[in-house]
């Protein structure tokens, strides 16, 4: 698309193609340098003031401390729907979402099933490749669904969220919270008011027209825990 512009107005093709290689390359390099800042913008997170939900925070900061995880970014989403994603692009450390919906609606060992499982989800990486798929294929390909799915077919195991439940459950040690949880949340099913398409597939309880697919359905998951 560059290259043709730039030839139209006289510059020559093989310099055209160059100039649109760096601007691509400079464009993508941005999106994906701030992607959290994006994501986190778009779905109207706000910052928690520590000691703005104590609770809460001492939660996740116990989860950390117990089973070795760092300490993520709090987020807060002030909507009555309740849901919560991490978005990051390291491995170790992430910003972890929140709406005030959810943590009105799950009691303290629910909210633990939920947030160790985000956690696992960073430690295994997925949250680096969730936002990445979210920010540099789904927004900008968003006018091809069926595309950015096939591409994600490609880049995501389709048991992966699963295995991410279950690796939650082997250390809180309590399946039915998590099952209990995710059960309570897919029977609510509001949605926030701020959710871009694009990364919709981010939400611990993505809607059915995200973008991109887990594999497992949040029902389908709430069985298989039901069964450990």
């Amino acid at each position: 698309m560059f290259a043709v512009v730039l030839s139209l107005i006289g510059i020559s093709i093989i310099l055209a193609i160059l100039i649109a290689a760096v601007l691509s390359i400079t464009t993508t390099n941005l999106a994906y340098r701030r992607m959290e800042l994006n994501i986190i913008k778009k779905v109207n997170a706000e910052a928690i003031d520590q000691g703005s939900y104590p609770k809460f925070e001492n939660l996740v900061e116990g989860l950390c401390v117990a089973h070795g995880f760092m300490s993520p970014n709090l987020f807060v989403i002030p909507d009555s729907a309740p849901n919560m994603m991490m978005v990051g692009k390291n491995s170790s450390m992430g910003n972890l979402l929140v709406t005030t919906g959810l943590l009105e609606k799950v009691n303290r060992v629910q909210l633990e099933g939920l947030i160790t499982h985000e956690l696992t989800r960073t430690r295994n990486r997925l949250v680096l490749l969730d936002c990445t798929m979210a920010v540099l294929v789904a927004r900008p390909f968003s006018f091809l669904p069926e595309f950015v799915k096939w591409i994600a077919t490609k880049i995501f195991a389709s048991w992966a969220v699963a295995e991410t439940d279950l690796q939650a459950v082997s250390l809180t040690r309590y399946p039915t919270a998590l099952a209990s949880a995710l059960s309570s949340l897919n029977i609510d099913g509001r949605e926030p008011m701020a959710n871009p398409k694009f990364c919709r597939h981010l939400w611990i309880n993505p809607p059915g027209d995200a973008l991109i697919k887990s594999g497992f359905s949040t029902s389908d998951r709430v069985a298989a825990l039901s069964e450990l």
